[in-house]
């Protein structure tokens, strides 16, 4: 393999990881404006200005898979299409969600573990 290409791989994890870091913070936070019954004109910009977030970055799921040994971003896509879906969160959403987080956490302390190394 050559220094490009390791150059180019190095930058796909950086982004990826910069997406995923995004998503654990988003994507609770869409759960959350989700769930108000009357939310204000600010929460549904927010809503508006997040879900653009999501339908304008476009990946291929099984990046993640390749790179990562993870289904990550396809958990990311579910758990946005599933809040995305409705008006308001229900509970498979939830159950998405926590899918996400779990991966997520999982991730977090094997790169933490990487970078104490």
């Amino acid at each position: 393999m050559r220094t490009h290409q390791i150059n180019q791989i190095n930058e796909a994890l950086l982004i990826m990881r910069h997406f995923i870091d995004l998503s654990a913070r988003l994507l609770p936070f869409l759960a959350e404006l989700k769930r108000k019954r009357k939310p204000t004109q600010s929460e549904l910009y927010d809503i508006e200005r997040i879900s653009e977030v999501y339908r304008n970055y476009s990946f291929d799921p099984k990046t993640s898979e390749t790179l990562l040994d993870s289904n990550i971003l396809e958990l990311i896509q579910h758990s946005f299409s599933t809040l995305s879906a409705t008006q308001r969160i229900k509970s498979d959403s939830s159950k998405e969600l926590g899918n996400f987080w779990e991966e997520y956490q999982r991730l977090t302390e094997h790169w933490n573990y990487v970078n104490a190394n």
